[in-house]
């Protein structure tokens, strides 16, 4: 069970990898993946399938729709990300007030 951290404590950070180079590619069964990059083997970080009806109906879109949603999946963790990091911040008491 992963250890809960008390408020007063600063985020652990360290194991978490400072950089990832990532691809989203469709795979042979018509399946888009987010993935690391150069690294078909390894199981994919996210996966997207739609059914035969919406491809027809979009099309060629059809990876620009994949795309918007993996865009928009990684601004909203991201943001999630940073506002856990600037409570952490901001929760500290400054050591000189001006």
């Amino acid at each position: 069970m992963p250890r809960q951290q008390n408020s007063n404590e600063k985020p652990d950070f360290s194991q978490m990898p400072k950089e990832m180079l990532l691809e989203f590619v469709q795979q042979e069964d018509g399946k888009m993946v987010l993935r690391p990059a150069n690294n078909d083997e390894v199981q994919p970080l996210l996966s997207i399938e739609f059914s035969d009806e919406i491809k027809e109906m979009l099309g060629q879109d059809i990876h620009f729709i994949g795309q918007s949603m993996v865009q928009a999946a990684l601004h909203s963790f991201m943001h999630k990300q940073m506002a856990h990091w600037h409570a952490h911040v901001y929760d500290e008491e400054p050591v000189h007030y001006s």
